[in-house]
């Protein structure tokens, strides 16, 4: 599923929303609070009128070799240096007393997203190495050469059949996440360069 919103500085570089919608089983938790933060960033964003084009994406096809970013990115090749930054929003996000962490391409984008989590009185668990290529379709962007942010939650039921609602997910951490998700897209959108 792809979405655009439009800016108002056709010269400005866009800012690329993704998260994957697919998954085994169930996958409330696994999936469930990524697309819910996707979506509040679309909502927001578009009440907003950011500067920048917005680009959105949710891929399919994560559980069998990150099939869904491969084709997106096969008809925009240029898109992944082109793109002013990335927000990946992966697994877990919102399951109950569980860990987070945050892989950043660089100190200024580790800077947006702490800042917005805290906001939201969200701490951060763990910061990925710098460097270090994050799993699922961030690896993809980060070997692609783009700025990015990746943000994924731990789980006790990951592929697992009991990751199912309402135990698996925490709707008011999930709502908490999102609105830190769009905090954060909103303050990268107003960034000039």
């Amino acid at each position: 599923m792809t979405a655009r919103i439009a800016g108002s500085d056709t010269g400005l570089a866009p800012l690329v929303v993704t998260t994957p919608r697919s998954g085994w089983w169930e996958c409330a938790s696994e999936r469930g609070g990524g697309l819910a933060c996707w979506l509040e960033a679309i909502r927001t964003l578009a009440a907003a009128a950011p500067a920048r084009d917005f680009l959105f994406a949710a891929f399919s096809g994560h559980e069998i070799g990150f099939l869904g970013i491969d084709a997106y990115l096969a008809s925009r090749p240029d898109l992944t240096k082109r793109a002013h930054a990335w927000i990946h929003l992966g697994a877990n996000i919102g399951a109950p007393q569980q860990p987070n962490q945050v892989h950043v391409s660089d100190a200024s984008l580790e800077d947006s997203i702490i800042a917005a989590l805290r906001k939201e009185g969200l701490r951060i668990d763990h910061k990925a190495e710098s460097g270090s290529v994050p799993r699922g379709e961030a690896g993809t962007v980060h070997r692609g050469g783009a700025r990015y942010l990746a943000l994924v939650c731990g789980t006790e039921v990951f592929h697992n059949t009991a990751d199912r609602w309402p135990d698996a997910v925490d709707v008011t951490m999930v709502a908490r996440y999102a609105k830190s998700i769009a905090t954060c897209a909103q303050e990268l959108a107003s960034q000039r360069r």
